[in-house]
Formats: structure tokens, C-alpha cells, sequence
């Protein structure tokens, strides 16, 4: 793969490549195979657009594509020219990636379908949007919320009894003026906080465990200290940074998401429909007798104990045969 790069390195700057100006130029190939400009897209088209983007200004990675491109085009020449798909498994696998192809194109010729018919109903659909809203206020709401600063003194490391005490000296020191975040900093026991200083920005009560949140939400002003708190994870001692008040988001500020959900619902009804049509086609015929024949009754556990049984008894036999042998 390097050498190959190293050749494709070399050759771009080549005029050879530069000669061709026709819709599909030739970009690379060797005695084998070619790639083509339609081939390198192909190989991108399912890339996010920012990566897209991002592999333009990217010249190794363009490289590193084609170079894939042609050495995959060239194996494939070459199992073709040593008869390799004429093989009967061969030709029913590939037949088989092949239908999963054309099942794939199908479904995004669905998807796009999807699209199209929602954009025929998107103004019924925009009617509703408000409709769900009121139906559903609560799920729009933005619960209180606080901004704090933890540390703590974990059982894992300390007894309750260790803990407890230790996190009265620190909050001793706390009071005396020492500040909060470098004393997070070094003693904490919650490493991933403690690297910023005991930060745990902005949450909601549900989202911390409930001895946490109630002594957290019950801080009153800025820079107020909780006494020491015990959770399952031990001693915690927090600094109240800020508050907002729960509050209903407006319909305005939420009617994007609502459209997008319904959206989302459309396409995927829409393309599920489809799937069943396909899936459930009334010109189905099934061979069952050829079927039945696929099935393999999973052997009893009676069975099986008598088979072990057999297998058992015959080994003690032929054991029985070893001996009377030796002994002769």
C-alpha cells in the first residue's frame, strides 16, 4: 500500500493525467484496471458532508482512496481472469451481494419518496405541530437547574467515619478563605471534576443521585457551601455557582423539533410500509416441502443422555478388551 501511494505521489503531477478532459476522467490504473473520477465518488457518496468537505483539502487521504480504488479494481480483474466467479458457491454469493445492492438502491429510492411526499403534507403537519404542544407542555419544560462545584471524599478510600471527618477539616479551611476549586483539586477523590477544579457545570435535580441533589438544590446563595453530604459514593462537600428557574419553552422555540419528530416518524411509517408490501406480497408461493426439509429437530435432552450413555458403555467396553489383552 505504501509503494502504491508512493507511485500515485509521483504520477499526479504527470501530464499523462492532465491530457484527459472528458466527464469521467481517468485518475489512476495499471495494467489491470482503471479509476475514474465516477469511481472515487462513488467511494465518498456515503460520507458525511463535513467529511467530504474535509477530505478535499486532504491530499494523503485522497491518495490513500484511489490507492485502495485500484488495488481492489485490480484483485477483482484478476479473479475474474482466473475464472474465479464461475464457481457455483461463487456465482450464488455473488448474486446474493449483488440483490443487496439493488435492495439498498431500492430503499433510498423509498427514502427519497418519503421525503417527497412529506413535503406535500408539510403544512397539515405544521397545523398539528402546535396541537402536540399543548398536549404535551410538560415534555417542553426545562426543569430548575443549578451550576456547582463538588468534592468528595470517596468510600473507597475512607471509611464513613475517615470521610466525614476529613471533609469537616476541609470545609473548615473553605471557610477560612482558602478557595474552593484549588482544595477540589487537590483533594478530591472524583478525578474527572477535580481536573477542573471541582467543576460540575449545569444540572437538574434527576440527574444527580438524590442525597446530592437535595442538598444541592437546597443552597440558597452564590458561593454558599453544603455541609458534608453522603451519597453511595461518599462524602461530598458543594459550592452553589449559580441558579435558573425551571421555565416553559415557548412553541416557537420548539416547533423545529416537533416538525423534525414528525418528520421522522413520516419517513420511517412511510418506509416501513413499504418493507411490509414488499415482505408480504400476495403472489407468494412457498415450497414446504422443500422447507421442511431445512428444518433439523434439536435432539431431546432424553436423547442425548442416551447417547451418552452408548458412548459410555462402549468405551467401557473396549476398555474391558484393552485389559483382557494386557493381561494375556
Amino acid at each position: 500500500m505504501v509503494g502504491l501511494a508512493s507511485v500515485f505521489l509521483m504520477t499526479l503531477g504527470q501530464s499523462l493525467w492532465a491530457q484527459e478532459k472528458n466527464d469521467d476522467p481517468l485518475l489512476a490504473k495499471n495494467a489491470w484496471a482503471e479509476v475514474r473520477k465516477s469511481d472515487y465518488e462513488a467511494a465518498i457518496s456515503r460520507f458525511p458532508d463535513n467529511v467530504k468537505a474535509q477530505l478535499a483539502t486532504d491530499q494523503k487521504s485522497i491518495i490513500k482512496i484511489l490507492s485502495r480504488l485500484l488495488r481492489d479494481k485490480t484483485l477483482a480483474a484478476q479473479a475474474r481472469a482466473d475464472k474465479l466467479d464461475q464457481d457455483a458457491k461463487a456465482k450464488a454469493w455473488l448474486a446474493s451481494e449483488n440483490d443487496k445492492l439493488y435492495a439498498k438502491l431500492r430503499m433510498d429510492k423509498i427514502e427519497q419518496e418519503a421525503g417527497e411526499a412529506w413535503a406535500k403534507k408539510e403544512a397539515d403537519y405544521a397545523a398539528r405541530a402546535q396541537e402536540i404542544y399543548l398536549a404535551n407542555k410538560k415534555k417542553y419544560e426545562i426543569p430548575e437547574q443549578i451550576q456547582a462545584k463538588h468534592l468528595l471524599f470517596g468510600l473507597k478510600n475512607y471509611s464513613e467515619e475517615e470521610g466525614l471527618k476529613l471533609a469537616q477539616e476541609v470545609k473548615a479551611k473553605i471557610a477560612a478563605g482558602e478557595d474552593f476549586g484549588k482544595v477540589a483539586e487537590q483533594f478530591s477523590d472524583d478525578k474527572g471534576s477535580a481536573s477542573k477544579m471541582g467543576e460540575l457545570g449545569w444540572f437538574s435535580s434527576d440527574q444527580m443521585v438524590p442525597e446530592f441533589s437535595k442538598a444541592a438544590f437546597a443552597l440558597k446563595k452564590v458561593g454558599d457551601v453544603s455541609e458534608p453530604v453522603l451519597s453511595k459514593f461518599g462524602w461530598h462537600l458543594i459550592l452553589l455557582e449559580g441558579k435558573k428557574e425551571a421555565r416553559q419553552r415557548p412553541f416557537e422555540e420548539v416547533k423545529k423539533e416537533i416538525m423534525d419528530e414528525q418528520k421522522q416518524k413520516f419517513v420511517q411509517d412511510y418506509m416501513n410500509d413499504e418493507m411490509d408490501k414488499a415482505g408480504n406480497d400476495p403472489t407468494t408461493v412457498l415450497n414446504e416441502k422443500e422447507i421442511d426439509a431445512l428444518y433439523v429437530e434439536p435432539i431431546s435432552r432424553e436423547k442425548l443422555l442416551e447417547l451418552v450413555k452408548e458412548v459410555e458403555s462402549g468405551k467401557m467396553k473396549k476398555d474391558v478388551k484393552s485389559d483382557a489383552k494386557s493381561d494375556k
